[in-house]
């Protein structure tokens, strides 16, 4: 009995050792990952308190205190600091937002008198953004957070560094309306952007701040700019200048689609290639100056800082620059340089100096490309050879994030970035010679650039080609966190059991660890797969759209409708575009098994015309007696384009999918002298017990009509008619109805809705309300008994 007790603990001393032999070895990695554990934590976890924030730095000192003296415990000891220090950097964020001295105090207070200094952002110079720090807001002190604001729309000229005084209207940045949107409070809130600010009357300079070293820079990337802009081929000017310099603003859509559908987008943002060629061109012309090894790398280094800054110390350039810097000076130390310390020392010191960057995406897939280009190269070495190996591992740590952020996976990216990034190469390294001896005299940028036309032709058709590979580019739905996490936790412990051992003990083990990670993996799978078959609800989802409607429903079989597609969202673009499609992306729908469209006002209608280009439609239905507008003609001519059969349907026809029924109540055949709005395709949807009504823009004549008659009105959930109008939705039509829960799709609109007294009338009769406003997208789930419903926001 003796040895077998034994065992488990000699395996826990071995497995102990091995953790604390890792950290010893790599302590600066092992730190990066504990601080960052710590940012994410708090995150998702973290209570604003300043009582909280006094009890986190006193546990933190105590244990540094014992970590002085406790010399056995001491590594775990300083992990478990870091890591409470990266929960510290996160609280600290948070108390800056909610102090008394935040901008975002003043969030939709008005017209503001403000004090505040004008900066550019380097990465970003063509762009349309500025960003001003205020000192004073209507005479009060202000420390934390930035305005954005858009300098197409001001009166005169700002540049960095200028004092100004003006008037503003300030308001907080959306939050995401609808699953799968983007977030723009989040993403500017993270970059200290606490405020979106609006003109309000004149700009009055009070002065300029000099700062050499910034203003330096940027004056020196205008001119970098100008030379690119003056000497290179249209609109291959804007490409080099994203390849290059980071500006990346007017880079044509088309071309930045093309490059994220090949897997190629890395290559315009600066990252190791760009650093790499960089180092090695001023390297060998500092060697030939003949200077001192100390002296040539310092300036080396002082010039990958400068490079660092002038593209918008992001993420990526950070983390190539701080490597290179730390692999030039290794061999002057006489050290050898650690690729995963020096990789955990990038991450740490960019979390310290910025600590939300963990959350961007440029972050996430600079660092985790590069650990799995670093884990896996040497075993597909030997098995595609060095061609394909570092596309293949690229490839590897990328999909799961591409399909997270962008719901694609893009295989054809292992040949396009075989291809691309060695011509890359060749136009990174042209171009910044190019860039060097413009500087003497614009003559040589000129032959410079005239000689990099041909290779950067070549690279863009070459992406271009390869967008109509098939399967090149794999839409899916957004996965989970938890799946995005078991994937990377694969993907970085594989390489450890893949490894194969000299010792047959160590090999014996190898082996059957591998056979238990992909038992586990296999049953995980399996899980998650049944959980989907198994499925058989209803899912309904009120998409905000705005001043509009757009509602999306999956049956227990997996098959979506949609009924109405939002209006438009600025100029040339739709909520089709901009909102619905995102939700469609994020749910991994690709068909349309019905697409209604109650009636054609724009509010209904217009986003349809960008659903029915980016997604498959087996049907398009519309009333009987529609309205021959714009919109509508443009409509029927892409359904004929795209030979979508067009369906025209009135009172008493029923469509059916599983067991969900959809039973139209309106139109009815006698439509004569009632509006577009009383004519909306009313659609009572069907399922079990449950039952929703659907009644587009119907007004008070409309619901007269169906009172009138014998139909089915009373259901579980109304979607209230007209976006909530007073001229809808009256007393009688609600208890006909008699609904648990009324639904309210509008946005920001000069009409009034939804208005008060359908507000009242709600309250009073008993019905609970859920407005896209104000909660987002209201989301229905329900197996056909019961249900459950919520607000996205809320």
């Amino acid at each position: 009995m003796f040895p077998v007790s034994g065992r488990r603990p000699l395996r826990r001393l071995r497995t102990g050792l091995r953790l604390t032999e890792f950290v010893t070895a790599s302590p600066l990695f092992s730190s990066a990952v504990l601080l960052i554990l710590g940012i994410i934590a708090y995150e998702h976890i973290g209570v604003v308190s300043g009582l909280l924030f006094f009890f986190l730095n006193c546990i933190i000192f105590v244990l540094s205190v014992t970590a002085f003296f406790e010399k056995k415990r001491r590594v775990l000891l300083i992990l478990v600091v870091v890591f409470l220090g990266g929960c510290n950097i996160m609280h600290w964020q948070e108390l800056k937002y909610v102090s008394s001295y935040s901008l975002d105090r003043y969030n939709s207070a008005g017209s503001l008198e403000l004090i505040a200094l004008v900066r550019e952002e380097t990465g970003s110079l063509q762009g349309n953004k500025l960003l001003l720090k205020p000192y004073f807001v209507e005479g009060n002190e202000v420390k934390y957070g930035y305005i954005q604001i858009d300098k197409r729309y001001l009166p005169v000229e700002l540049k960095s560094g200028d004092l100004i005084r003006a008037r503003f209207f300030l308001s907080r940045p959306q939050d995401a309306l609808n699953p799968g949107s983007f977030s723009a409070y989040k993403y500017l809130k993270r970059k200290g952007v606490y405020s979106l600010g609006y003109l309000d009357g004149e700009i009055e300079k009070l002065c300029e701040l000099d700062n050499f070293f910034l203003h330096s820079i940027i004056k020196l990337k205008y001119r970098l700019i100008r030379l690119v802009d003056e000497n290179a081929e249209r609109p291959y000017n804007e490409f080099l200048k994203a390849l290059i310099l980071g500006e990346r603003d007017r880079l044509p859509r088309e071309w930045a689609e093309d490059f994220t559908l090949c897997g190629v987008n890395h290559l315009l943002a600066i990252s190791g290639l760009h650093t790499g060629y960089m180092v090695l061109i001023f390297l060998t012309l500092l060697k030939m100056f003949r200077l001192p090894e100390g002296i040539r790398y310092t300036v080396l280094s002082i010039l990958i800082i400068i490079y660092i800054v002038m593209t918008g110390f992001r993420s990526s350039i950070f983390r190539a620059g701080v490597l290179s810097i730390a692999f030039i000076w290794a061999p002057f130390f006489k050290r050898k340089g650690d690729i995963l310390n020096i990789l955990g020392l990038t991450a740490f010191l960019n979390n310290l100096l910025a600590p939300c960057q963990v959350f961007d995406t440029g972050f996430q897939f600079s660092y985790l490309v590069l650990l799995s280009i670093v884990f896996w190269h040497e075993i597909l070495e030997k098995l595609t050879g060095p061609v394909f190996s570092v596309s293949i591992a690229a490839f590897l740590a990328s999909f799961p994030l591409t399909a997270y952020y962008f719901n694609l996976i893009v295989p054809v990216g292992i040949i396009a970035n075989s291809l691309a990034i060695p011509l890359a190469g060749i136009i990174v390294s042209g171009a910044i010679i190019s860039l060097l001896s413009g500087l003497i005299n614009p003559v040589f940028a000129a032959v410079g650039f005239k000689l990099l036309g041909f290779p950067v032709r070549i690279l863009i058709y070459s992406i271009k080609i390869m967008t109509f590979i098939p399967s090149g580019a794999i839409e899916t739905a957004t996965p989970s966190l938890f799946r995005v996490l078991f994937c990377f936790f694969l993907i970085f412990i594989l390489p450890f059991y893949l490894k194969k051992r000299i010792i047959p003990l160590n090999e014996a083990r190898r082996k059957r660890g591998l056979i238990y990670i992909l038992s586990v993996s296999l049953i995980i799978i399996s899980l998650f797969n049944l959980k989907a078959v198994l499925r058989r609800d209803l899912e309904i989802s009120f998409l905000a759209v705005g001043q509009g409607d757009s509602i999306v429903l999956s049956t227990p079989g997996n098959k979506h409708i949609l009924v109405d597609g939002g209006g438009y969202a600025g100029p040339g673009s739709t909520q089709g575009r901009y909102t619905v499609l995102p939700y469609l992306k994020y749910r991994g729908i690709r068909t349309l098994e019905i697409v209604f469209i109650s009636h054609f006002d724009a509010d209904h209608a217009a986003g349809i015309l960008d659903i029915i280009e980016t997604r498959k439609v087996k049907v398009l239905v519309f009333p009987v007696n529609f309205e021959r507008n714009e919109i509508a003609e443009e409509i029927i001519a892409k359904a004929k384009r795209y030979n979508i059969p067009v369906l025209l349907t009135r009172e008493g026809d029923c469509f059916q999918l599983d067991e969900v029924f959809f039973r139209v109540l309106n139109p009815s055949a006698d439509f004569r002298g009632l509006s577009s709005n009383d004519n909306s395709l009313v659609l009572r949807v069907e399922y079990r017990d449950f039952s929703l009504l659907l009644t587009g823009d119907l007004e008070k004549e409309g619901e007269n009509r169906l009172l009138g008659g014998e139909l089915p009105l009373q259901s579980s959930v109304l979607k209230f008619g007209h976006h909530g109008s007073n001229s809808s939705s009256s007393e009688k039509f609600l208890k006909a109805v008699s609904p648990l829960e009324g639904i309210i799709s509008a946005g920001k609109n000069n009409y009034g809705h939804p208005a008060r007294e359908i507000l009242e009338r709600s309250s009073r009769l008993g019905i609970r309300l859920w407005r896209t406003d104000e909660a987002g997208a209201v989301l229905i789930r329900t197996n056909g008994y019961d249900y459950s419903i919520e607000g996205y926001l809320q």
